[in-house]
């Protein structure tokens, strides 16, 4: 099972945190099975970026307390990831945050692969973790007239539970052995929805999910509805299309994955067309750069939408975390303090949105030209 770290709140404290006078250290380091198979190779790789980490620190121009201070973040993170140190168990790539005066040190499993990198600035780069935050954990039921089968997970893995563990079963299930005959009467048919409504509702509160997809005939899928509980009802995502008695778990993680991305691009497109819309009418909507990292400071964004690959250059204030397109200007507007440039400033625009509980939806500007006009970077406002 695939283990993802990575929640809202978590988000939010690592892109508030921005200790006064020091460096905050962020190592990524890549774990995918295809690629580091063996202990050897993921003990050089480990090796590579903290050798790279070390040097970042002699390199900068930092203050004698914060060199000293992140030279120690560096030794701390060496002894905790090397050895026997590192707890990556279920996870395709870690991140390492470490900050000795600000008290950090966090490892955060997740649950895709993500290049090896290495920063040292003065807030944790959570950047790669923006959309990983949103990826729901995953059920999957697989029902017909005698079968059930239940799967949880996530989008890049799925495990298969037991239907009739004890924990799932309805109170009386045994008086009725439905599942287990190969024929049934409507009247057994309509108990065995019910007992995976049940299951459906005791794996929600044992484990959780975010999104349910059902694996069922379009002639029985009403009839499967009828016996959800309402808060399972609301998870209900889409339907795949699986043989419910043959499917293998990677038949249904590819059939899950096709419907969670229709969904994704649906989500995207609802989000282009109310900027569309919000454009038009004059109002809730702020399209190229400098509009949007105005909205941003703020804190009026409820969708920052951006192309992938393309760079935002701009500047920011180390104090406060204003922002600001490329100016002439060289003092924050707010307390005065020099600005410092940017190449790119989507990393700090993406941390203010998540601050702001706003969501941060990035685009291919091939496929979606429509950010194109605006400099690739438009936000649906809240007011």
């Amino acid at each position: 099972m695939l283990v993802n770290d990575v929640d809202a709140p978590r988000l939010r404290r690592l892109a508030s945190l921005k200790p006064p006078g020091a460096r905050v250290l962020s190592l990524y380091l890549d774990l995918d099975p295809q690629n580091f198979a063996t202990a050897e190779a993921r003990k050089s790789e480990i090796t590579s970026a903290l050798d790279a980490a070390a040097r970042m620190v002699d390199e900068a121009q930092l203050e004698h307390d914060a060199r000293v201070a992140a030279r120690a973040d560096v030794d701390r993170a060496r002894s905790e990831l090397t050895g026997n140190g590192l707890d990556a168990k279920g996870a395709q790539a870690v991140a390492l945050f470490a900050c000795g005066p600000a008290d950090l040190f966090e490892l955060v499993k997740l649950p895709r692969p993500i290049a090896t990198h290495v920063t040292l600035d003065d807030s944790p780069w959570i950047e790669p973790l923006v959309g990983m935050v949103r990826e729901p954990r995953l059920a999957v039921a697989l029902i017909d007239k005698h079968n059930f089968r239940l799967f949880h997970g996530n989008e890049a893995s799925l495990s298969e539970l037991d239907a009739d563990a004890q924990e799932l079963r309805y109170p009386d299930d045994a008086a009725h052995p439905s599942r287990r005959h190969r024929t049934a009467t409507e009247q057994e048919a309509t108990y065995h929805y019910i007992e995976a409504g049940h299951a459906l509702l005791a794996l929600l509160k044992l484990r959780g999910y975010d999104a349910l997809l059902l694996g069922a005939r379009e002639e029985e899928r009403g009839a499967i509805r009828e016996h959800l509980h309402p808060y399972v009802a609301e998870r209900v995502a889409g339907a795949i299309e699986c043989d419910v008695s043959s499917a293998t778990a990677d038949d249904v993680r590819r059939a899950a994955g096709t419907v969670l991305a229709e969904r994704r691009e649906a989500r995207l497109r609802d989000a282009l067309g109310r900027l569309k819309e919000s454009l038009g009418r004059g109002e809730r909507a702020a399209a190229e750069l400098g509009p949007v990292l105005e909205a941003l400071n703020e804190r009026r964004v409820e969708i920052l939408l951006h192309e992938r690959g393309r760079a935002q250059p701009g500047v920011v204030c180390p104090q406060d975390g204003w922002l600001g397109a490329p100016t002439a200007e060289t003092a924050c507007p707010v307390d005065g303090t020099t600005l410092e440039p940017r190449e790119d400033i989507l990393e700090e625009a993406s941390e203010a949105a998540v601050l702001q509980d706003a969501e941060v939806l990035e685009l291919d500007g091939h496929d979606h030209p429509d950010l194109g006009p605006h400099g690739g970077i438009a936000a649906v406002l809240r007011f």
